[in-house]
């Protein structure tokens, strides 16, 4: 189980980006190599989906699903164990990893299985149980390796039953070029850099794969996961830069060094049941308060280069958190058969602090797929409510023939989803914990058909990756929230689609990343074909996300949406709206109800229509009307 806390929330959501909800995934791409962005009301505007613009781009007849795109079936098997079969794909092309090797274990040992060249891969134990899939690698991937006990995907076969059409996904790992240089731009020669971590803690490299020295220009080549940071020092200059959006787009990453001090604090401690007793191979996690990963996490407009650090309790309950900087952290504390625990703002050089994990309450239930039979194979997670915010506490991906999923949690409410490749996500349904008959349905969904094209040219941009704008969370292997990418011929179709409104987006190597948004989804039916047109980056460009939206930047604050900030020229900025402001609802709906995802869908919408926002300003609620307006940022 993956606890994701942080007691306060940074979830930055750039509504000038129009970006909440998106988190930046996949941005591993070989030539062209496209890369993920990051993560409207006006429901009535039906949008005018553009024609392919030439007769070379003509969309040919519906295909198959894309990889990642199908629907896992159940069969009758003659297994006595049952068994499990799919395919590890590359995230960035959808083509199988030929050769992969999956490990999976069990109260049994340890069994690994080797992917053929499609990359389909199967499961066959000789007799029934659960299975945890604790490593994925290939030559050329960066590995899918959480840390030992603490996988996300669960699997759990029936005698007689085959489980059909599973996808995990690696990430290739490309080359990107790191430079280091001083506070004057000059390049520093024989800096030593290595990699601090990333939020997820999963990709485990061995060590001379984290540590690199910079040649005479202040170069060095590297691989590294999505949001690592990297740390340079030379004598007593040290830097910090993270792997975020935009270097993943033009693979070029600068740590400027200066005077900083050094991130050598620790924290420690004993993780202990109620009755006091230690607890053995829990994993601890410390997340930087303000940037714990959230639901909807975008990074500050600064550059944040704080790190999450990991430890795994030892038989005495013992853990000691490294590499800290001198700020404050968000404790989460993770162990089978417990419910997750927190502890919020804890200082840099706290020792002897206890961390304690009760035994919870159970959350239980069934998922259910769109014609009302069990779901094979999901990834359920589940939210606390915390007025407008959702906070991601648990991220598991489950294949279980009978569609049952069972988890322990601390008191209280939460919100849950659960998503499943070929069918639209479940809508979020609230629960207490303690409760064991929760029913979450999946839906038919729709599908969009389209074309990506560069904006020069109008040739076909290859590999690009579609994304909903929506709920992130789950294990790289198996995210909630996947997509699809471009075929050679830059076309494309994204299932599972949920009805209301929808928003893609879109990003490939070398081009700007964009958010389509204005159109809206109904169950069972196909939107498209749609063209949309990626502007190129200019040498040494930087890339900027072309959207629509009113230009303000919110978090989440109680029962209200902050404004942090307002854009220049922006809708929001003509209708008054002023840092400080509290959006408390969004074309009459109140926002705490909504939670972050929800309002900002109410937000979207086609650039020139207007959307209802209502602020409290101080003492005093102002009712306002916001145009949206085509943006970059």
């Amino acid at each position: 189980m993956k606890t994701k806390t942080s007691m306060t929330l940074v979830v930055v959501l750039i509504l000038l980006l129009g970006a909440i909800g998106v988190v930046w995934l996949g941005n591993r791409h070989p030539a062209p190599e496209p890369v993920a962005t990051r993560p409207e009301r006006e429901a009535a505007v039906v949008p005018k989906l553009a024609p392919p613009r030439s007769a070379t781009l003509a969309m040919p007849p519906v295909r198959d699903p894309l990889p990642g795109q199908g629907r896992v079936v159940v069969v009758p098997s003659e297994a006595a164990g049952g068994n499990a079969e799919g395919r590890v794909i590359n995230w960035s092309t959808g083509d199988g990893v030929a050769g992969a090797e999956l490990t999976f274990t069990s109260e049994a040992g340890a069994t690994t299985i080797r992917a053929h060249d499609d990359g389909a891969f199967e499961l066959a134990p000789a007799m029934p149980g659960s299975f945890v899939l604790s490593a994925i690698a290939a030559p050329g991937f960066l590995p899918y390796a959480p840390e030992l006990l603490h996988s996300t995907v669960h699997v759990t076969l029936t005698k007689g039953q085959a489980v059909h059409g599973i996808t995990v996904f690696l990430f290739p790992a490309l080359d990107y070029h790191g430079t280091v240089v001083d506070s004057h731009r000059a390049p520093v020669a024989n800096a030593r850099v290595r990699l601090l971590g990333t939020p997820s803690g999963e990709q485990a490299i061995d060590k001379p794969d984290t540590e690199w020295t910079t040649d005479r220009d202040g170069h060095f080549t590297f691989h590294a996961a999505d949001d690592a940071v990297l740390e340079a020092v030379r004598g007593n200059q040290r830097g910090w830069a993270r792997l975020d959006g935009d270097v993943a787009n033009t693979k070029q990453l600068t740590i400027t060094l200066g005077d900083a001090p050094a991130r050598d604090q620790t924290i420690s401690g004993h993780a202990v049941d109620a009755s006091g007793a230690p607890i053995a191979d829990v994993l601890v996690r410390a997340a930087p308060v303000g940037i714990g990963p959230r639901q909807g996490m975008r990074p500050s407009t600064r550059q944040d280069t704080r790190s999450t650090a990991f430890a795994t309790t030892g038989p005495d309950g013992a853990f000691t958190l490294g590499g800290l900087d001198r700020e404050a952290y968000d404790l989460a504390g993770e162990a089978e058969g417990h419910a997750p625990a927190t502890v919020a703002n804890v200082a840099s050089g706290t020792h002897g602090m206890t961390l304690t994990l009760d035994a919870g309450l159970p959350l239980e239930g069934q998922v259910v797929d769109g014609t009302g039979a069990p779901a094979p194979a999901f990834t359920l997670l589940v939210f606390r409510r915390d007025g407008a915010a959702r906070e991601l506490v648990v991220a598991r991906s489950i294949v279980e023939t009978h569609g049952r999923f069972a988890v322990r949690l601390a008191k209280g409410d939460y919100e849950l989803l659960a998503a499943a490749t070929g069918w639209a996500p479940s809508p979020p349904t609230h629960a207490s914990a303690g409760t064991t008959d929760v029913t979450l349905a999946l839906s038919a969904g729709a599908t969009l058909r389209g074309i990506v094209v560069g904006d020069d040219d109008h040739k076909p941009l290859a590999y690009a990756r579609i994304m909903r704008e929506a709920n992130g969370g789950g294990a790289s292997a198996q995210p909630a929230n996947a997509g699809t990418v471009t075929r050679p011929d830059g076309t494309f179709e994204l299932t599972g689609i949920p009805p209301g409104p929808l928003s893609i987006t879109i990003g490939a190597g070398g081009y700007h990343p964009k958010i389509e948004a204005a159109m809206t989804a109904v169950d069972g039916q196909a939107l498209g074909p749609i063209t949309i047109a990626l502007t190129k980056l200019a040498e040494g460009e930087q890339p900027t996300l072309e959207l629509v939206g009113i230009g303000v930047a919110l978090s989440a604050d109680g029962d209200a949406l902050r404004v942090d900030r307002v854009i220049a020229g922006s809708g929001a900025e003509a209708a008054g709206i002023v840092a400080g402001d509290h959006v408390i609802a969004v074309d009459g709906a109140p926002v705490a109800p909504l939670g972050v995802d929800g309002a900002v869908a109410k937000i979207r919408g086609a650039a020139g229509t207007t959307v209802a926002i209502t602020l409290r300003r101080g003492a005093e609620t102002v009712p306002l009307v916001v145009q949206r307006k085509k943006l970059h940022a």
